[in-house]
């Protein structure tokens, strides 16, 4: 449902899918803007909808012509942003995009989101190349409560090496483990090509499968360090550039206004 766009007064109708005003269309059937049914969309704007309120913060310094930070939230009919977009090398918004994106949804080097998607994520949803951390992980390192990767460890857990309450993999350790080489002591399971590949995992997998949060943050740590790493990385690459000519940094008045 879209937001009420300026400029409605409370009380008055409106589309929720497109946002235009429907005051004084008594007879009309469909809204005249988009043509849905006004028995589908019509909505009429609440005080609630007078707290609502788009922020567009942009740096005027750029990093392969990205701004160094875009900060984006909440809709602008006017300008026809459904939601804020960011993109920057650091990113913030409802849809995020960059380097560091931190975001409903997040898209990015390091990414921390609702839903997540980076080489580094941290999410409800969480997709990363090098690591991943979430309620739903997919990874080369993986940890979630569901976690599918290269290394996986979680509640439930699939990969080449995988520990966890219910673990499937080439490589497999935990109560309900299953695979090709497992360790499962309370089945009286113990193969030895398993016992000497986590062995040899330790420092990533830990010692045993990770149980309690101590357990998950020690497994944890590994996907956070990745993305600590590329972290740092990106920050000594944003100092070798130069700063584009002029103001480096955007003015409060420019802070203020509806940059897109």
């Amino acid at each position: 449902m879209a937001f009420a766009p300026p400029g409605i007064p409370v009380g008055a109708p409106y589309c929720g899918y497109c946002g235009y005003a429907l005051a004084n269309l008594n007879d009309a059937s469909r809204c005249p803007e988009c043509g849905r049914p006004l028995v589908e969309v019509l909505v009429r704007k609440t005080a609630a909808f007078n707290t609502v309120r788009a922020v567009r913060i942009r740096s005027e310094v750029t990093v392969f012509g990205l701004p160094l930070y875009h900060v984006a939230f909440g809709p602008r009919l006017e300008h026809g942003e459904r939601f804020g977009l960011a993109r920057g090398v650091v990113a913030l918004g409802d849809v995020a995009v960059g380097g560091v994106a931190i975001g409903g949804s997040a898209f990015g080097v390091i990414a921390l989101g609702g839903a997540a998607f980076g080489l580094a994520s941290i999410g409800g949803m969480s997709v990363g190349l090098l690591g991943a951390l979430g309620g739903c992980a997919i990874g080369g390192v993986a940890v979630g409560g569901g976690a599918v990767g290269v290394c996986a460890s979680g509640g439930g857990a699939a990969g080449i090496v995988a520990q966890g309450g219910g673990a499937y993999g080439i490589y497999a350790r935990g109560p309900g483990a299953s695979g090709t080489h497992v360790i499962a002591p309370n089945r009286g399971i113990n193969d030895p090509a398993a016992v000497e590949m986590f062995k040899s995992l330790a420092p990533i997998m830990g010692s045993a499968p990770p149980t309690g949060l101590q357990g998950i943050a020690q497994i944890a740590i590994v996907p956070l360090s990745i993305g600590f790493v590329l972290l740092i990385l990106m920050a000594m690459l944003v100092l070798a550039f130069r700063r584009t000519p002029g103001n480096p940094y955007a003015t409060p008045e420019q802070r203020r206004s509806m940059i897109p």
